[in-house]
């Protein structure tokens, strides 16, 4: 009866429009951090900066919080439910898939139970379709997420949404979908990681990378959205970029620039999030410092911390709905 008493408030939340939270300049800032370090692996480390939004009821920060402690906890503890619940009722369909889910480990940790995420679900699809027959692109991805059908998320790229774009040409890359014609599936898949690319998506841009490479593209182009993948923050093309310009190996046609190599290699090598990308980075730096002097090693560190000024935070750039 509680249980039911609750969502029918969700409801009446969601569709008498949840204001939306005004953050002063400090909070902003936490909540870019915080998001910056999640979107690291960094899931202990932060949570205080996530919360500082997420108590100002940052809808977004919210989700994330829940994210970070289920993550680093490795189930939907007390305090992640608190937060998904918070942003669910402020009409987050992320955190009401995450309420949803009937196999998370919190079902025997004594956190929730089969009866409320059966009526999140319910939720989240009854909201989900509502929002995507307007046109929400975000609720269409969600609706494909919750297994209402592939269609949701060919709507979402067909719309122009880069994120369900990369996610969609992943999908095809890996034997979703069907093609009458195999080749057209190839074609497909070439086609949303442009599209996502040309919509600046670096992980996309990654991905198109791959697909060039392993389907006779041209140096020029696979130099192109190398270089725009590692502006963008991703990881992996950052790693990958800096390898390049320091011809280890030399495949795409860069000059050589091993000051540049030796700076975004440094910034890897200093991330203190999950991954491999600090590992990686730690292995990488002496291979490129062994062709440079002193002078330039230190032209690097400083390259390294301008970069950081300049570029947007690295990330992995995980699913939404991820782990």
């Amino acid at each position: 009866m509680i249980e039911q008493i609750i969502i029918s408030a969700v409801f009446t939340l969601l569709f008498s429009g949840a204001a939306i939270a005004q953050l002063t300049p400090e909070q902003q800032a936490a909540k870019d951090r915080g998001i910056a370090l999640y979107k690291q692996s960094d899931w202990y480390d932060s949570q205080p900066l996530l919360k500082t939004a997420a108590e100002a009821g940052d809808r977004q920060a919210q989700y994330y919080l829940g994210e970070a402690i289920r993550l680093s906890n490795w189930h939907t503890t007390a305090e992640a439910k608190k937060w998904y619940e918070a942003a669910a009722e402020q009409g987050d369909l992320y955190s009401m898939l995450r309420l949803s889910n009937k196999y998370d480990l919190c079902k025997y940790m004594g956190t929730c139970n089969e009866k409320s995420g059966t009526e999140w679900r319910k939720l989240a699809l009854k909201v989900g379709r509502e929002r995507a027959e307007k046109g929400d692109t975000e609720a269409m991805t969600v609706l494909y997420i919750a297994r209402q059908g592939l269609g949701w998320l060919e709507k979402a790229a067909d719309a122009g949404d880069s994120y369900a774009q990369n996610l969609l040409a992943k999908v095809y890359r890996d034997g979703g979908g069907w093609f009458l014609i195999p080749g057209n599936r190839k074609k497909a898949v070439e086609r949303w990681f442009k599209a996502s690319a040309e919509g600046g998506n670096p992980d996309a841009m990654f991905s198109y990378v791959d697909f060039l490479y392993e389907n006779n593209g041209t140096k020029k182009e696979m130099a192109y959205w190398l270089k725009k993948s590692a502006e963008g923050g991703y990881i992996t093309g950052v790693s990958n970029y800096a390898l390049r310009l320091a011809h280890l190996p030399d495949d795409v046609g860069y000059s050589l620039d091993l000051v540049t190599a030796y700076g975004l290699t440094y910034l890897l090598s200093k991330l203190e999030g999950g991954g491999t990308a600090a590992e990686d980075g730690q292995r990488n730096l002496p291979k490129i410092a062994e062709k440079m002097n002193e002078l330039e090693i230190q032209e690097g560190i400083a390259f390294a911390k301008e970069w950081e000024k300049t570029h947007p935070p690295l990330s992995y750039f995980d699913p939404i709905f991820g782990y």
